[in-house]
């Protein structure tokens, strides 16, 4: 794999988890291309490339939070005494109700995202992991999830479930495997997603990333000199760059990826040297984890679709309610 490779990658996996805008099925290598500077036909053969040799695992397919009554999103970082507490606080944190996503770095650090119905319930559970093992905890941001602009019925449900592990499955598939029509399936799809309530991403193959890294630069800044650190960064490792994020406190959370281990010390290195930043700490992505399976969001969706079944069955029609996690 190249850096092109992986920037392609980078599009197609890591997306913003609290979302309602209109979208499409999945970011296409269309509008990678014209993101990227790349040809389509590029695009979609590296995409394939990844496919074929195992590098892509699967597509992930998560409906619109909102759509469960869920209104608050809360990222937050925990540091442990050592890697003995920290796998345990991982194991433990990762079948919590809530845990969108999970990120393990090498050492005892790790993040959690969590979804839930307010602010306040979101920093509960935060302080339930911090305090069951007595780590340090920081938050990285919140954002309110958005209200949903869809009410999916029973049908829609189920092809979310469906879509769920095998979010690129054929529509003819996806048709057999709920006994429909293939077009009924598309035009259902395709009407769920240019409606905002279903993202799909691409899911790494951890065992097949040899000699690939993600790391993160968290970079304690003077605000009035942010453009032209943000600038830096980008001239120095302009391909490896995929996103940046603002932090409480003045602080930059830069994503990169690389080849080789030096590399994150040297890039440190080299920030450290711009004028207008105070300090940098490196991350280094161990691996990126999903709730065990069925998940909260699995019996969720199971929940929705016997919910639209009885009110389908008592004439009333579908009207999510709010769920409580």
């Amino acid at each position: 794999m190249d850096a092109t490779d992986v920037r392609v990658f980078c599009e197609l996996a890591f997306k913003e988890t609290g979302f309602s805008p209109p979208g499409e099925r999945e970011l296409t290598p269309a509008a990678i291309s014209r993101k990227l500077g790349l040809d389509e036909k590029t695009v979609r053969g590296r995409i394939r490339r990844m496919e074929e040799t195992g590098f892509i695992k699967y597509y992930q397919a998560t409906p619109d939070l909102g759509l469960f009554g869920l209104k608050h999103l809360e990222v937050c970082r925990f540091e442990a005494m050592n890697v003995a507490t920290k796998v345990g606080a991982v194991r433990y944190a990762e079948a919590l109700p809530g845990i969108v996503e999970l990120v393990d770095y090498l050492g005892p650090t790790f993040s959690v995202s969590i979804a839930s119905g307010s602010k306040e319930r979101a920093e509960q559970l935060t302080g339930e992991i911090a305090g069951h093992f007595e780590l340090r905890r920081e938050n990285l941001g919140s954002a309110p999830i958005a209200e949903p602009k869809s009410k999916p019925d029973r049908l829609d449900w189920q092809l979310i479930g469906r879509l769920r592990y095998d979010a690129r499955s054929s529509y003819k598939d996806v048709a057999e495997g709920l006994s429909i029509s293939q077009r009924l399936a598309q035009y259902r799809i395709r009407k769920i997603t240019n409606a905002g309530a279903l993202r799909v991403r691409a899911v790494i193959n951890p065992q097949k990333q040899e000699g690939l890294v993600f790391y993160e630069l968290a970079v304690a800044i003077e605000p009035e000199r942010k453009g032209a650190i943000v600038r830096a960064a980008r001239e120095q490792r302009r391909d490896q760059l995929w996103a940046i994020r603002e932090l409480p406190g003045d602080v930059l959370l830069l994503s990169f990826f690389s080849f080789t281990l030096a590399e994150p010390e040297e890039v440190a290195i080299d920030l450290l040297a711009v004028a207008g930043v105070r300090w940098c700490s490196i991350l280094i992505v161990k691996e990126v984890i999903e709730p065990p399976r069925p998940n909260w969001i699995d019996r969720l969706i199971g929940q929705k679709v016997l919910e639209a079944r009885a009110a389908a069955s008592s004439g009333k029609g579908t009207r999510p309610g709010p769920t409580r996690t």
